[in-house]
């Protein structure tokens, strides 16, 4: 079979180890930040886990040979790389102002019902991930559609 047909097929090549472990990754981080009373904590640690997903993302492409990326965003490189991802890319980006603030101890720029419902978006987020690696869904209670994603 030449590599022609296998694409027309729909045979995809097999997701490098590395997308899974961060994967995995991102997968221990949304669950240990959910057990944070602080909703900065929460709303962080939920930050953490969509970038480790983005990486996840990231890793799963073929290496690229060319120049450097203009950006290091780990949006930017994700909606650009997929595309189908984009409005997820879009969605976290605009919190990435809110994730300095609390980072610089500004706990009461995100409150504990945002914080939650920026977690349920990150649960969203992985099980997309984890669908586009070709893994069972560990996530399988939620409904990805149930929600409109908002800032």
């Amino acid at each position: 079979m030449t590599i022609t047909r296998a694409f027309d097929a729909g045979v995809r090549s097999p997701v490098p180890r590395q997308a899974h472990v961060l994967l995995g990754r991102a997968d221990a981080l949304l669950s240990e930040s959910i057990g944070e009373s602080d909703a900065g904590d929460r709303f962080l640690g939920s930050y953490a886990a969509a970038l480790k997903g983005a990486a996840a993302v990231l890793a799963s492409l073929p290496n690229s040979i060319g120049a450097r990326p203009r950006s290091r965003s780990a949006w930017v490189l994700m909606a650009k790389a997929a595309p189908e991802l984009a409005v997820w890319a879009d969605y976290f980006a605009s919190f990435s102002a809110i994730r300095a603030a609390v980072e610089a101890g500004a706990s009461s720029t995100i409150a504990d019902l945002d914080a939650d419902d920026f977690y349920r978006h990150v649960s969203r987020f992985l099980n997309s991930v984890e669908d586009r690696l070709g893994g069972q869904s560990r996530f399988a209670s939620v409904d990805p559609m149930a929600a409109p994603l908002s800032a």
